[in-house]
């Protein structure tokens, strides 16, 4: 993508692969990071993103959330203000899921990091109501990220 207000010198975004996602690279995941918090109005933050395996991502729902299971992306806030957290992503379970959703692996995962961007931000998807309201937010950023990259890329 080319440099926009998307290259905001005061969000930092370190990415980690622990897994393979072909393709795709770091700077994805940076700019689907960057437009999220844009897009919440959040102009200074230092997140980090690892994309690791089924295992590790279980093993950490299980170790922090009492979860027996692999998920597709958990969030661990560490400081609000300025927002300070860790989003961590199952390049697995977003290859399972791009293929039963029938859309392309980039698509997934911008998908998934914006969902777990969002959670950041203070939406919470537990009630129905909360869920339909995230899900709103997440189709449309989808929509508006995914135009963009494509305009500029």
């Amino acid at each position: 993508m080319k440099k926009s207000r998307l290259s905001d010198p005061e969000i930092e975004v370190a990415i980690a692969f622990r897994a393979p996602l072909g393709s795709l690279g770091a700077q994805l995941f940076q700019e689907i990071i960057r437009f999220t918090l844009m897009a919440e109005r959040i102009r200074k933050a230092v997140i980090s993103c690892a994309i690791v395996t089924d295992a590790e991502i279980r093993m950490l729902n299980k170790r922090f959330l009492q979860h027996d299971y692999s998920t597709d992306v958990i969030t661990f806030p560490l400081e609000e203000s300025p927002l300070e957290a860790e989003l961590v992503l199952s390049a697995e379970t977003a290859r399972r899921q791009a293929r039963e959703y029938r859309v392309p692996l980039r698509e997934e995962c911008t998908r998934l990091a914006i969902h777990g961007m969002l959670h950041l931000c203070g939406y919470d998807d537990r009630a129905e109501t909360d869920r339909a309201r995230m899900r709103e937010r997440e189709d449309v950023l989808l929509r508006r990220f995914l135009s963009e990259y494509r305009r500029n890329a």
